[in-house]
């Protein structure tokens, strides 16, 4: 069912995110004053918190975008060569991603950034969870990493 905590829990955001925002369609059809941007804003916030965060559990299972058709041609031992050098890349792009994340973060508390909605919702908590998710990947990546060098070529063929 679910491969990984992180699959989880983003699931279970996006699906509070798509619940509110059919609460707001309906709040909306009755003219109600509770239906306003705030539906939309939070609907965002845990859109975009559930995706993020789902990325780690795509990471651990393997499940990401990867171009394999070249080393489908060639044998295991490049396989092997090309996973670790695949998991070191992703590794350090998720830690600078992380790193420029947090420089947002930071510079949206500095300046007190808020949404529109009447919630005044502080914008910096949308923006953690870029930094949030990529630390949450390095971390699959760190452990890929030690997996793939234990077992050598062999895993690279399967």
């Amino acid at each position: 069912m679910w491969k990984s905590i992180e699959s989880m829990i983003g699931g279970l955001l996006v699906l509070a995110a798509i619940c509110l925002f059919i609460a707001g369609m309906v709040l909306r059809l009755v003219a109600s004053p509770l239906a306003g941007g705030w539906v939309t804003e939070v609907t965002i916030y845990l859109t975009a918190w559930g995706l993020l965060i789902s990325a780690a559990g795509a990471v651990a299972e393997r499940d990401h975008v990867r171009a394999d058709f070249f080393l489908r041609l060639v044998g295991p031992r490049f396989r092997h060569g090309a996973d670790i050098l695949a998991v070191l890349a992703g590794f350090a792009f998720c830690l600078a991603m992380a790193w420029f994340g947090l420089k947002v973060v930071q510079f949206a508390l500095a300046w007190d950034e808020r949404g529109p909605s009447f919630l005044q919702i502080p914008t910096a908590w949308f923006y953690a969870a870029l930094p949030v998710s990529m630390l949450a990947c390095a971390l699959r990546y760190i452990a890929d990493l030690v997996v793939t060098l234990r077992s050598g070529p062999e895993r690279a063929d399967s």
